[in-house]
C-alpha cells in the first residue's frame, strides 16, 4: 500500500488499523513530503494516550474521525509549490505515522522552516519546526529520531528537579517505568549532578537491564515497594501513569512525598487518575511550556547551548544502552505499534519504521 496512515481511535490507543489515504491537491505555498523513516517508542504511546487532553490528535487530522499517530522522523519533498523549499530536500521533524504529509512552510531558512498550516497555528510551536537534514548517515538519523524527541523532556525534567525553590529541593527522586527511554535519559542527566539520590522502579523482568545501566543509585521492582525509604522526602517522576502503582506509592510515602510529576502513560490501560489518592495531587509535565519558560529565563541561545551539550553526552553513551532495529511498510508499522501498546518490547530495542516496504 503506497498511500497509507496508521488510524487510531481517539479514546482507545489499542484500537489501531492501517487505512488507505487519498493524496491532497497542493495549494500555492504548500509542499508534499514523502515520509522516509520514523521512530516508534513508548513516547508515541503517551501521545496516543493523551491525544485528546494534550491535543496531540490535532496535529494531523484524519478524514475518518480517528487519530493519526504523531511520530518523529525524516521526509523528502516529493512535490513543491513553495519555491523556497525545493523538491528533493530532506527534513526532520514531527510527522504522522503515514506515507506522506502536506505542509505549508513559513519562516524558511537554510536550516529549517515552520509549518504554518492553519489548524496547527494554536498548537505548541516546538512541534511545528522542521530541520534540514544535511546527509544520509542512517544510523545517526535513527538514533536521533528515537532518542532526541524524548531527551528534551528528560533534559527539562532534570532542570526542573534541580531548581532550589521547589517543594522537592533535596528530596530523593523516584522514577516509575525506569526502563523507559525517557526515564533512562533523565537518569543520565541526574547522574551528572552531585547529591541526587535516584531510585528506579521497574518490573521484575527488567531489573537486571536497569541495574546494568549504572545510572540509578538503586533499582526496585514493583513487587518490592515496601523497601522504599519512607522517612526521607521524595518526589515521584511518573513515566508509567499506573493508577494502582500511584496509590501504593502515595500510601507508602505518606507524609514525605513532596510532589508527583506525571510525564507519561507507558502503563496506559491503568492510566485513569485514582479517586482516593493520598496527597499531593499529581501534576502533568508538559515539556513545551518549560521550553518557553527556560528559554525566557536563560535566553534562547543559552538554552540551546545547554541542551546541545547534554544531548551530545547522552547520545555518546546511548550506543551502550540501546540497539536499533528497523522494519518497513504499513503492516510492520501496525505490528510494532501493537507490540508497544502491549508492552512486548525489550527496553533495549530502539525501533524505526520505513514508510514503504523494500
Amino acid at each position: 500500500m503506497q498511500n497509507w496512515a496508521l488510524s487510531i481511535a481517539l479514546d482507545n490507543p489499542a484500537d489501531a488499523k492501517v487505512v488507505e489515504t487519498t493524496p491532497l491537491t497542493l495549494a500555492d505555498g504548500q509542499i508534499r513530503v514523502t515520509i522516509e523513516r520514523f521512530a516508534l517508542t513508548a513516547n508515541n504511546v503517551t501521545y496516543a494516550t493523551f491525544g485528546r487532553a494534550m491535543r496531540y490528535w490535532d496535529f494531523f487530522p484524519g478524514d475518518d474521525g480517528r487519530g493519526r499517530l504523531p511520530v518523529w522522523g525524516t521526509a523528502i519533498v516529493s512535490e513543491s509549490r513553495c519555491p523556497a523549499v525545493p523538491e528533493g530536500s530532506r527534513w526532520y521533524g514531527y510527522l504522522p505515522a503515514a506515507a506522506e504529509l502536506v505542509l505549508t512552510p513559513a519562516q524558511v531558512r537554510s536550516q529549517g522552516f515552520v509549518d504554518a498550516s492553519e489548524h496547527r497555528s494554536s498548537l505548541p510551536q516546538v512541534y511545528n519546526r522542521y530541520a534540514a537534514v544535511a546527509d544520509r548517515d542512517e544510523h545517526s538519523e535513527q538514533m536521533q529520531m528515537v532518542l532526541q524527541p524524548l531527551f528534551i523532556t528528560a533534559f527539562l525534567l532534570d532542570q526542573v528537579l534541580a531548581e532550589p525553590d521547589r517543594a522537592w529541593a533535596g528530596a530523593q527522586v523516584i522514577s516509575t517505568s525506569a526502563s523507559s527511554k525517557t526515564a533512562i535519559a533523565m537518569a543520565h542527566c541526574l547522574a551528572r549532578r552531585d547529591n541526587v539520590a535516584h531510585v528506579g522502579l521497574t518490573s521484575g523482568g527488567n531489573v537486571a537491564f536497569v541495574e546494568g545501566l549504572g545510572l540509578y543509585d538503586r533499582v526496585v521492582s514493583y513487587e518490592d515497594l515496601a523497601s522504599l525509604n519512607a522517612h526521607t522526602s521524595a518526589v515521584i517522576v511518573d513515566f508509567a501513569g499506573d493508577a494502582d502503582l500511584n496509590r501504593r506509592l502515595h500510601t507508602q510515602l505518606a507524609g514525605v512525598l513532596r510532589a508527583n510529576i506525571r510525564v507519561g502513560g507507558a502503563h496506559w490501560t491503568q492510566s485513569a487518575p485514582p479517586h482516593d489518592l493520598p496527597p499531593p495531587k499529581p501534576e502533568f509535565f508538559f515539556a513545551p511550556d518549560h521550553v518557553v519558560r527556560l528559554s525566557k529565563d536563560w535566553g534562547r541561545e543559552a538554552f540551546e547551548t545547554r541542551y546541545a551539550a547534554a544531548w551530545l553526552a547522552f547520545a555518546a553513551d546511548a550506543e551502550r544502552y540501546f540497539t536499533v532495529e528497523e522494519v518497513a511498510g504499513a503492516a510492520a508499522a501496525l505490528r510494532i505499534y501493537t507490540a508497544l501498546i502491549g508492552g512486548q518490547f525489550s527496553p533495549a530495542a530502539s525501533m524505526t519504521v520505513r514508510s514503504q516496504a523494500q
